[in-house]
């Protein structure tokens, strides 16, 4: 146990001097992790005093430093506390798998920063508000943390695992209508490349598609897409790639993507904003409008979990 607890500290550490952006949907090669460790795992260290190691900062002050990176904090109180609920479980089941990939956190130094002394006051207190009013709380399934993905709008549908990822399936992230983020002014974007700059792009994934003959979208074009609506594979000249890497090699805000010539240019439409799998941060504010708690709004988004206190003796 004191060996596990040494390689928490030494990765908190690591978080707090080197920040990285979380962009993994998932952590793998899992391993199964009973409440008594997780507890053990996120409430004591080495040296006994409540703190994450040398660093200085105990739990919950990590995860302040995590909400601060994660969520607007114009949001409403029960959204902020739902993702209070993630970001402990996505540090619960981060210990659960070799890598030990853990969120990135902010210091207060880094806050302080970022926001200036009148800032960080307000700031710092709503997530600590958040982080307290939440103390332990993780959501479970079949005994073990959930994979706790989140994104920041939704195409109007989140989507499923099983379909989005092509692998197992995880019941708790299936397809959810969540129509109220239609609003965001993240909801839609429309970009216009002209064809030799949107080819161009896309020699990365496909080497030699600016070469090959044709017009452009027929070289070019959707073969599947999830019942969220987002793709799933796309046609590059006589390559395939996944919905995700066209994504990313065009910068677009989704993969719920739409294309279509317009006056001799290529029109990209994206819906949402990240990969739809999980809860739609902009959703749950919408929800808390509305007058849902945390604990409903979280149980609207991951299907079948328990949300379970496991840092109380």
């Amino acid at each position: 146990m004191k060996e596990k607890i040494k390689t928490f500290c030494a990765i908190c550490i690591l978080i707090l001097t080197v920040p990285y952006v979380v962009t993994l949907l998932f952590q793998g090669n899992e391993t199964s992790v009973g409440n008594g460790e997780i507890q053990e795992l996120l409430t004591e260290n080495a040296a006994g005093s409540g703190t994450l190691g040398d660093s200085g900062m105990d739990l919950e002050e990590y995860l302040t430093g995590i909400l601060a990176k994660e969520i607007p904090l114009d949001y409403e109180k029960e959204a902020i506390k739902a993702q209070a609920v993630i970001a402990r479980t996505q540090a619960a089941a981060a210990m659960g798998t070799e890598e030990q990939n853990l969120p990135d956190s902010m210091s207060r130094e880094e806050m302080l920063t970022l926001w200036g002394q009148e800032g960080f006051e307000a700031n710092y207190r709503t997530i600590e508000e958040a982080v307290a009013s939440t103390r332990g709380e993780i959501l479970m399934c079949d005994g073990s943390p959930i994979q706790a993905a989140f994104h920041a709008v939704s195409a109007g549908k989140t989507r499923a695992a099983k379909e989005a990822l092509q692998q197992e399936d995880k019941p708790y992230l299936s397809a959810v209508e969540s129509g109220m983020d239609i609003p965001s002014p993240d909801f839609l974007k429309v970009v216009f490349m002209e064809k030799e700059e949107f080819l161009k792009k896309l020699e990365g994934i496909c080497p030699g598609v600016t070469e090959a003959g044709g017009e452009v979208l027929e070289k070019v074009s959707v073969l599947e897409r999830d019942p969220s609506d987002y793709v799933l594979q796309m046609k590059i000249g006589e390559q395939t790639s996944t919905g995700e890497e066209f994504r990313e090699c065009l910068g677009l805000n989704s993969a719920c993507y739409y294309l279509k010539e317009v006056d001799n240019k290529i029109r990209i439409v994206s819906k949402g904003l990240g990969h739809g799998l999980g809860l739609s941060q902009y959703g749950a504010n919408e929800l808390a409008k509305e007058g849902k708690g945390y604990q409903e709004i979280l149980q609207y988004y991951y299907k079948g979990v328990s949300i379970e206190k496991i840092d109380e003796k």
